[in-house]
């Protein structure tokens, strides 16, 4: 079986046994790399789902930590005066507190026409508004943290005004007077002052 017979010369057989031995081996070769391929990379995803582990909701979650929308009744607002007594001529410093008192953070429109300070005479009538003259409008809509209030300052210069600012602004004269601050429907308690001579 081993001596080849036939009418060629031996070392012909000899090479061709060679070719198919070595074309057997090769094919051999390439299966088995196919077969550990096909094993190993069917594998892979499994062991990478495995570690990286469900893919989570991020859209629901960051939903869920936006704030909402402040409502009305979670708003306190709250005028203040600087001082109880103010000369005539001096500027008068006033401001407006707004402040969450909901248990949550949450998002309130606070846009500078939205919000006013008004002062009036104690029976109520108008005398200055902060935005008699201002027609600016901003854009400011801030996450309010639970109790933790929101100041704005406004220098009242002791001038009356008018809705549209009329000219021939007079100052006011000696007397008391109180201060109204507001946003959109919210109204604080007057706080009283006096401008003295």
């Amino acid at each position: 079986m081993l001596d080849p017979n036939g009418p060629l010369p031996p070392a012909v057989y000899w090479r061709r046994r060679a070719v198919a031995i070595s074309g057997a081996l090769l094919l051999v070769a390439l299966l088995g790399w196919g077969v550990v391929a096909l094993i190993v990379g069917s594998g892979e995803p499994a062991a990478t789902q495995q570690a990286a582990g469900p893919p989570g909701p991020p859209v629901a979650v960051a939903a869920d930590n936006t704030p909402q929308a402040c409502p009305d009744e979670a708003m306190r607002v709250v005028a203040e005066a600087g001082q109880r007594q103010f000369r005539a001529g001096e500027p008068i410093g006033l401001a407006i507190e707004v402040t969450n008192t909901s248990p949550r953070p949450c998002l309130r429109d606070l846009n500078r026409m939205l919000r006013e300070i008004e002062v009036t005479t104690p029976a109520g009538r108008h005398v200055w508004s902060s935005n008699d003259c201002y027609a600016e409008s901003t854009n400011e809509h801030p996450v309010l943290e639970p109790g933790k209030p929101v100041r704005n300052d406004v220098l009242w210069p002791g001038l009356a005004s008018s809705p549209g600012c009329a000219a021939g602004q007079n100052r006011v004269p000696p007397g008391d007077y109180q201060a109204i601050a507001r946003l959109t429907s919210l109204t604080s308690a007057p706080v009283p002052f006096s401008v003295v001579s």
